[in-house]
């Protein structure tokens, strides 16, 4: 056992039921808390990796996300932290093995974290010394995870939003139809399917409603007598629990009503238009690799990747390469050490991994790393494996390139940086720079102008014009006047950046074309930054338009989930 000094500290929070049955188990083992918590939650993660990945167990609370945190700051709490002092690596290897609901994560807003720690210290602790509560009491306390993200499923449909009930119905039409004709989908209807798998298995929206309902059906499904057959049935996932699937998405008003028992009528289009936008997202993704893959000849240049709707345009004869992987899952030489050496970059590409920019050549391996390519690669070695992907598209953007269409988006899809830094790095000159900065000014008096013609037309009183017309010249005063006429007005206002647009090609193009190192350098990092902005944006607009299409009407009601939509 590590000294002292070697424990790594964090700490979890838990309900005071487990607290007192952690109590209960340190007395028998009549030793610290601090001992008995790591032995149990050693002796858990050993079990968990032991097993697999679906009959792994979880706590009944994890499911819940029970006790909820406080929607207000100074709200009281129904849970207790718990400290934790666990040898170097146990922590992760914990998190590892716990539940991960679709649509979690670790570092997201509150309603989307995951609690994997947590997850494996209650279900650590329950292994050992069962404990209950007043809102816990009577549920199955421990599942396998199979169990739980069907249980999971099942809320996720039972409130379910219109674009999402859209897309979940479509697709089920479709499977109908395939089947009724021996036919495989194709095209856009596989690409349907594989949305709609990608919503119902990657993806989700949560809210502390969502949970609702999951506690709704888990005393429904999870107590009494049938407790344990019906985990069978979720984990079995079988014709019964699809039967059972269907029978939720398209339940009658008088039943849906049960299930959403707790809620309030809140309108989640916006969270249920951004669920499908990201199940989308995922797609076309798998889309892109499949596209770098393809082998060269074979592949088209170009593809359009929507969402977000921009073109990518691969270098001539650059490729990636997936090849078998070793016994235990990793690349064979050379393509590992090309990877270490910065000259490829590796992504997961399905069961293996694949690298790229790579040429095809006659001798073996077959391929080669792409001449010169570290200095177009360099900045993503900072970033996680199931980044690397969005990088390689970011470095394949064509920023120049228009779409065919009328309609102006919502999100340009074109590689603007701070004036600042392109004049920095001599993209610009002084008096571009001065003019780009007197553009956004004089945009920003503009908007200024604009809010005070609308207070005169809403005949706000004289002096209190006469002080926002005086306030015009500071835009923080102007802001803090504003607001005290109209929050909602003049929390929309924003000062103009001065921005610079790029008018040339992809990062890669460049680099192909001969671009200096420190362009091609900042060039692929403002472009990945710039991607990453792009995707936020568009699926902002796929929150304004389920709002826009849907309103209020999204409410889960009998009559638009029995399919009349």
């Amino acid at each position: 056992m590590p000294g002292s000094r070697e424990f790594v500290e964090t700490n979890v929070r838990v309900p005071y039921c487990a607290l007192g049955a952690l109590a209960a188990v340190t007395a028998r083992d009549n030793t610290s808390r601090d001992r008995t918590v790591r032995r149990l939650l050693d002796e858990h993660v050993q079990r968990q990796e032991s097993a697999s990945p679906e009959d792994r167990l979880t706590h009944i609370s994890t499911v819940l996300r029970y006790p909820p945190p406080p929607r207000r700051r100074k709200a009281p709490r129904m849970d207790r932290p718990l400290r934790l002092r666990l040898p170097p690596g146990l922590a992760d290897r914990a998190r590892a093995v716990s539940l991960h609901l679709p649509g979690q994560y670790p570092r997201a807003h509150r309603d989307y974290q995951s609690r994997a720690l947590t997850d494996a210290v209650m279900t650590a602790i329950a292994r050992a010394e069962p404990f209950t509560d007043d809102v816990l009491d009577g549920l199955l306390p421990l599942l396998r995870h199979r169990a739980a993200h069907n249980l999971w499923r099942l809320a996720s449909v039972a409130l379910c939003t219109r674009p999402e009930f859209r897309l979940l119905h479509d697709a089920e039409l479709l499977r109908e139809e395939m089947q009724q004709t021996a036919q495989e989908p194709r095209g856009e209807q596989q690409r349907l399917v594989d949305t709609a798998a990608a919503l119902e298995e990657d993806v989700a929206w949560h809210s502390p409603a969502r949970f609702v309902v999951v506690a709704n059906l888990a005393r429904e499904h999870l107590t009494g007598h049938h407790a344990q057959s019906n985990e069978h049935l979720l984990y079995e996932g079988g014709e019964d629990f699809d039967d059972l699937y269907r029978d939720t998405l398209h339940a009658r008003e008088e039943r849906r009503q049960e299930l959403l028992q707790g809620t309030s009528d809140y309108d989640w289009s916006g969270r249920g238009g951004t669920a499908v936008w990201r199940a989308e997202r995922r797609v076309v993704l798998q889309h892109v690799a499949d596209w770098l893959v393809e082998p060269t000849g074979r592949a088209p240049a170009q593809m359009t990747a929507a969402p977000p709707g921009w073109m990518l345009l691969h270098p001539d004869a650059w490729t990636a390469a997936a090849p078998d992987p070793t016994e235990d899952g990793h690349l064979p030489p050379p393509y590992a050490q090309w990877t270490r050496e910065g000259r490829v970059l590796a992504f997961p590409y399905r069961d293996r991994e694949a690298i790229w920019p790579v040429r095809r050549i006659r001798r073996a391996p077959g391929w080669q790393p792409v001449d010169g390519a570290e200095t177009l690669l360099a900045p993503a070695r900072a970033l996680p494996p199931e980044g690397i992907l969005g990088y390689i598209e970011a470095l394949l953007v064509e920023w120049n390139h228009h779409l065919d269409t009328e309609e102006e988006p919502s999100f340009p899809i074109a590689l603007d940086t701070p004036a600042g830094r392109a004049h920095a790095i001599g993209l610009i000159n002084d008096e571009e720079h001065r003019l780009a900065m007197a553009n956004a000014r004089a945009r920003t008096l503009a908007d200024m102008d604009e809010v005070i013609a609308r207070f005169e037309d809403d005949e706000v009183d004289t002096d209190t014009l006469q002080h926002l017309r005086e306030a015009r010249g500071n835009f923080h005063e102007f802001k803090r006047q504003a607001k005290r006429i109209d929050a909602r007005a003049a929390s929309r206002l924003q000062v103009t950046k001065a921005l610079w647009r790029w008018p040339g090609r992809s990062a890669a193009a460049e680099f192909c074309a001969g671009a200096s190192t420190d362009l091609t350098q900042w060039l692929a990092t403002a472009a990945h930054e710039r991607s990453a902005l792009v995707l936020e944006q568009a699926m902002h607009a796929a929150w304004q338009h389920a709002f826009d299409q849907y309103g209020r009407r999204s409410r889960a009601t009998g009559a638009w989930a029995r399919g009349r939509v």
